[in-house]
């Protein structure tokens, strides 16, 4: 009976652990992610069933034979979801960098745990790795929850929320929106030098680069992060918003597409413009349109409105 439990348990975790590195990959399931959990979940039942029989479990080595697929899930899952959270640290960040390693060499020691469990000199080995491994995670996930984005300092909103406008260079945006910088607090998504913008303490700035990554400048707040990595920064600047800022500037537009596409970062400047709006705040959108074919003018312009 115990070993079932422990089966159920390594499937079931397994299972959790693989559907929550899905929704970190992308918003919603798909069809075919729903197929392959049903037929996760009906091989699961089935070795349940089987590995349970009284023939099985006198066999010198059932322990081995009944834990292999459940640890073999459990083991893999870790190890897919250390990979899926890696890309969501900073490589400079070496603490926050625990939570992921830990959780891969975990995975990989519960690998080997259906064949180490009977080895008497390795098992008090394994169970010391096993707690360091998830120390380590405890301490880098204490970290890695801490986002590097901290609330405003200060109390700012001059610009009516709900609004998503077009510009076509910042210059254009500071004339139509007196003290968007200076007057509110901003979030932005910038490909330029920092030190173009009024830095303040409404302001927390994402540099968009391939040069650096991680903390710049804390006071001001900016932070580089790489142009392949839109998943992460969607993220950060969502939990922004619900910290307090008011304003997203983005001018990096451009950039992004160079880097990932037109149609990657078209999907991420519209799921942008979705979470900005469903916080009831303003996003300024800055590009050259005359840098865009005719078709992807067409898709900006449908999406996005000119200054009135």
């Amino acid at each position: 009976m115990e070993e079932v439990l422990v089966m159920i348990n390594a499937f079931l975790i397994g299972f959790i652990l693989l559907w929550g590195a899905i929704h970190i990959k992308k918003p919603t399931s798909e069809v075919k992610d729903v197929m392959y959990f049903a037929i996760f979940s009906s091989a699961a039942y089935i070795w349940i069933f089987i590995m349970s029989t009284t023939k099985i479990s006198n066999l010198s080595y059932s322990f081995t034979l009944k834990m292999l697929f459940p640890l073999a899930v459990y083991g893999f899952a870790n190890m897919y979801v250390a990979r899926v959270l890696y890309t969501y640290v900073s490589k400079k960040d070496y603490i926050a960098m625990l939570f992921p390693v830990g959780m891969f060499l975990l995975g990989a020691l519960n690998l080997t745990y259906p064949f180490t469990r009977n080895i008497e000199w390795f098992a008090p080995y394994g169970f010391l790795m096993g707690a360091v491994f998830r120390t380590a995670m405890a301490i880098g996930a204490i970290k890695f929850v801490f986002y590097p984005i901290a609330p405003p300092k200060k109390e700012k909103k001059t610009i009516a929320p709900g609004n998503v406008y077009l510009f076509r260079s910042k210059e254009e945006a500071e004339q139509a929106l007196p003290g968007l910088f200076s007057d509110n607090n901003v979030i932005v998504i910038t490909r330029k030098d920092p030190r173009n913008f009024s830095l303040e303490n409404g302001i927390f700035i994402y540099w968009i680069t391939k040069i650096r990554e991680g903390i710049i400048d804390d006071n001001p707040r900016i932070f580089a992060i790489s142009p392949t990595k839109m998943d992460i920064l969607i993220d950060l600047i969502t939990k922004g918003l619900k910290q307090g800022y008011n304003v997203v500037y983005i001018d990096a537009f451009e950039y992004l597409m160079l880097e990932n596409g037109f149609e990657s970062a078209f999907k991420f400047l519209v799921s942008l413009k979705d979470r900005v709006l469903a916080e009831n705040k303003t996003l300024i959108f800055v590009v050259s349109l005359d840098a865009l074919s005719e078709r992807q003018r067409k898709l900006i312009e449908r999406e996005f409105k000119g200054y009135p």
